[in-house]
């Protein structure tokens, strides 16, 4: 296993990062990141903006926008959330990737004593609430899982932020996002700060695995800047107002 942990908050950076070893690295050992951003919306690969955000709330706030290369819906992050990502050869069908990725983050949940779910394809959930969503995409013979976890975020900036799919929420009685997304920090027994939370995440999805911390070096940086240059910092990527 290669362990990644970079203290920078901009997601474009982080995105950059996983291009990098998809693109360039294609290592045979599993990589796992462990990040975390300033406030940011981050739509899928294939979301118009103005169906999935309120642009001037947005711009109000000071909120990022950023395009991830995987699929699924639009999601808020903020520095009390946490995001998680694993990259490996793709061995199997991308749904074996995403339900081992599901279940890792489930076991490590349980080991604080939070009980979470898998319900349908992409979304882990605590008391019928979601408080994780995965995408995936793949570049050649690679595959990257991610995904988010609502540990400490501001729901109320959440709900305002993000754009509800009334065709979702209605037919299954929810009233609002807020309604169907809650934080796992007032599950914990013992109350950690998102920092604590973080190395324990860690040492748990690490745990009896031997791995080793991967430093980026000036050649990768250079690459990755390529990347957030050309892609994923670049509004016409961004902002790009069709999907594609």
């Amino acid at each position: 296993m290669i362990f990644i942990n970079y203290d920078s908050t901009d997601a474009a950076f982080h995105f950059s990062v996983e291009d990098f070893f998809m693109r360039f690295i294609k290592s045979e050992d599993p990589i796992l990141m462990l990040w975390q951003t300033e406030s940011s919306v981050m739509l899928g690969n294939n979301q118009i903006i103005s169906a999935e955000i309120d642009v001037e709330f947005a711009n109000k706030r000071g909120i990022n926008i950023v395009r991830r290369s995987s699929g699924g819906g639009a999601i808020y992050t903020d520095p009390g959330t946490l995001l998680y990502t694993y990259i490996q050869p793709k061995s199997e069908e991308a749904k074996t990737h995403m339900n081992e990725t599901a279940k890792k983050i489930i076991n490590a949940l349980s080991k604080f004593d939070v009980t979470a779910e898998r319900v349908g394809r992409n979304d882990i959930l605590v008391d019928g609430k979601k408080i994780s969503g995965l995408a995936q995409h793949s570049t050649g013979s690679m595959i990257c899982t991610h995904g988010s976890l609502l540990y400490d975020t501001d729901i109320d900036i959440l709900s305002n932020v993000l754009i509800a799919n009334e065709e979702k929420l209605i037919p299954k009685g929810i009233a609002s996002i807020r309604s169907r997304v809650t934080n796992i920090r007032p599950y914990l027994n013992v109350d950690h700060t998102i920092e604590e939370f973080k190395e324990m995440l860690k040492d748990e999805l690490l745990k009896d695995v031997e791995y080793n911390t991967y430093q980026l070096s000036t050649d990768d940086l250079s690459k990755v800047n390529s990347l957030y240059n050309e892609k994923y910092g670049n509004e016409s990527w961004n902002f790009r107002a069709n999907s594609q």
